[in-house]
């Protein structure tokens, strides 16, 4: 079902109130303090039938605080302009507001026409057909009329009906929010707060998260339109009595929302227009932020250039002197810090940016399409944040404020497109963006050829520490996902822990081809009494110590040579051929007589333990054997 909340706007001493008097037989003026000096100071609330609200907001200057507490829920206005008067000062500040906020219907209506002639209210409707020309209100109907003699309220009621009819169901988000207008305590039920229902819905009984806060609270009792429900949802007006928090615990510009899914920001990234009417908005300008039902003070960075120029729109950052919770899509305005003027206003487009001081023209555009963006942008934006933390689906929809059910949808669509890939190996667990993934592939091949460059005599670099140089804190996940696209595609190759662009082989150069063949040929004659790499490079002296390791190396890699690591420091290096006789000598010994000790193996090889030991320990880890304390024993297949 559709609810509809509508404004009044215009300048004190206007009729608004009097206006919904005679529409409704109630007097929005509810304090003492308003009754008395018979003017509006803070907002009031009376309900035109079932599904509608409608909020009077104060005309006074000294009040625009309070009037923009509750004009930022509105799905329509009424503006109110006294034909004696005609545009006043807050008429103007008022309409600067709707502008601002986007507010795109609305009814004008020309009131106190009992205290002006016909002539004079010609000019009045002339004036007002050329305020509101080229603006969002420029077709809105226009209805005389006189609360004080009904003149006209039969008209305007049919008028309000109609618009009541044609106003669009507000786009729902499906997580329960709720901004706080009043906050006050009822003998015998508690702490009682009202706000219009921004978006989901809420039962008795449920949890809420009241922020910035974060305090945890439970619905009791909801009321709309004075009767309890049991469930009230997106546009409508609910007072709702909470317990588990303390009346002055509970301010006016407080959010209520499902938990979890709202934290509270210092910073926001937005889209800002500045009024014509303004002084340029130099980076740092203190200003009053209003969002929501909230007035904070912040600070502007303009992230392109140095200044935002009266009329113009672009992308800002505010810092906040204390932290509130808002949700992208939100409008705001901002008024000077002193006076306290409106200046501008616009929509929230990130809630938890990073510190920024510029932009680029391609991250500003970004930025800029989330004023409207669905879900699928909003999930791509935010996996773009962090591109190298692949999320789950619930970790999205608590970021985004999404159902997860909605998130899942367009998750699975945007698989399907390519654009995301799924993390997991028989379901998808997380996702993460396919172009950051194709990023980390050609970082890897572009590493990996620096390092065959660099390295000519390795097969490879070792999985672990490739990953470590491109996905450092990235998860392990991740890390199988770049493997299986780098293989998939041709373009790498796994060796065991090892990994190296396809079709590079290990070849010795034409200056170590000599030297590599004499000190293979050391390693061969030395059969099991095999020689250290000192020995190898005092051998051949003229290669220096690190050509001499990284011609070994190579030999290795090339399996001519066996290297053999006994303990974590220390490595023995035999010649293949002897390895293998090695192997054999044991097998036979092994299968005379079942097991063998170190002493007997070092007998029959005819070597010193110093060898003996690491070639057994070598076939443990081939799992050719099984130690048993002394002992070893072929391992059973």
């Amino acid at each position: 079902m559709k609810h509809t909340i509508i404004g009044t706007a215009g300048h004190i001493d206007h009729g608004k109130t009097m206006l919904l008097k005679a529409l409704t037989d109630i007097d929005a003026d509810r304090l003492p303090e308003e009754k008395l000096r018979g003017m509006t100071i803070d907002l009031g609330y009376v309900f035109y039938g079932p599904d509608v609200s409608i909020i009077d907001v104060p005309g006074h200057e000294k009040f625009i605080k309070n009037m923009l507490a509750g004009i930022t829920t509105i799905d329509s206005v009424i503006l109110v302009i006294a034909a004696d008067d005609g545009i006043m000062s807050q008429t103007r500040e008022h309409f600067d507001i709707l502008r601002l906020l986007d507010v795109r219907r609305g009814i004008i209506a020309l009131t106190k026409i009992d205290l002006v002639d016909r002539d004079w209210l010609e000019l009045v409707k002339e004036e007002v057909s050329a305020f509101v020309a080229g603006t969002l209100l420029k077709d809105a109907p226009v209805v005389c009329l006189s609360s004080r003699t009904g003149e006209g309220i039969a008209e305007f009621r049919a008028v309000l009906e109609q618009e009541i009819r044609e106003a669009p169901a507000r786009d729902d988000k499906g997580i329960f929010r709720y901004w706080i207008d009043r906050s006050f305590v009822l003998k015998g039920i508690g702490n009682v707060v009202t706000g219009t229902v921004l978006a989901g819905s809420l039962r008795a009984g449920d949890r809420l998260e009241l922020l910035p806060r974060g305090r945890e609270v439970r619905a009791r009792k909801i009321q709309v339109h004075n009767e309890e429900v049991a469930e009230s949802g997106v546009g409508q007006r609910a007072a709702i009595n909470l317990t588990g928090v303390e009346r002055d615990e509970v301010e006016r510009g407080d959010m209520l929302a499902s938990p979890g899914y709202f934290s509270p920001t210092c910073m926001v990234n937005a889209r800002l227009y500045l009024l014509e009417s303004a002084q340029p908005l130099k980076n740092r300008t203190r200003i009053r932020l209003h969002l929501g039902c909230r007035e904070l003070l912040a600070r502007v960075v303009p992230l392109v250039g140095k200044a935002v120029a009266p009329g113009e729109a672009t992308v800002v950052q505010f810092r906040l002197e204390e932290p509130v919770a808002a949700d992208t899509g939100d409008r705001f305005i901002i008024r000077s810090y002193s006076p306290p003027v409106t200046i501008g206003g616009g929509t929230i487009l990130e809630v938890h940016p990073e510190k920024l001081k510029y932009l680029g023209a391609r991250d500003i555009q970004q930025l800029e399409e989330l004023e409207q963006a669905g879900a699928d942008r909003l999930i791509l934006h935010h996996l773009a944040s962090t591109p190298l933390a692949p999320k789950t689906t619930g970790q999205l929809s608590r970021a985004l404020a999404l159902p997860e059910n909605r998130v899942r949808e367009t998750v699975e669509q945007l698989l399907g497109e390519g654009v995301l890939t799924g993390l997991g190996r028989k379901t998808v667990k997380a996702v993460m963006l396919t172009g950051e993934l194709e990023k980390v592939c050609r970082r890897a091949v572009e590493y990996l050829e620096s390092f065959h460059e660099q390295n000519p005599y390795l097969n490879g670099i070792k999985q672990s520490e490739l990953k470590s140089k491109l996905l450092e804190n990235a998860d392990s996940a991740a890390w199988e996902v770049v493997l299986r696209m780098l293989t998939a595609s041709g373009q790498a190759v796994l060796r065991g822990e090892a990994i190296a662009l396809e079709g590079h082989a290990v070849e010795f150069s034409v200056r170590d081809r000599e030297p590599a063949a004499g000190i293979e040929d050391l390693y061969s004659r030395a059969g099991f009494t095999t020689p250290s790499l000192r020995d190898v490079a005092g051998r051949f002296q003229e290669l220096g110590e690190q050509r001499a390791a990284d011609i070994v190396r190579g030999l290795i890699e090339m399996g001519r040579l066996v290297e053999i690591m006994p303990e974590a420091d220390k490595r023995v290096i035999f010649h293949r051929s002897a390895v293998e006789k090695a192997e054999k000598v044991l097998v036979e010994l092994l299968r005379q007589n079942g097991e063998i000790r170190v002493s007997e193996f070092r007998e029959k090889i005819g070597c010193s333990r110093k060898y003996a030991t690491p070639l057994l320990i070598h076939f443990d880890q081939r799992g050719l054997t099984e130690r048993s304390g002394n002992i070893r024993r072929l391992r059973e297949t």
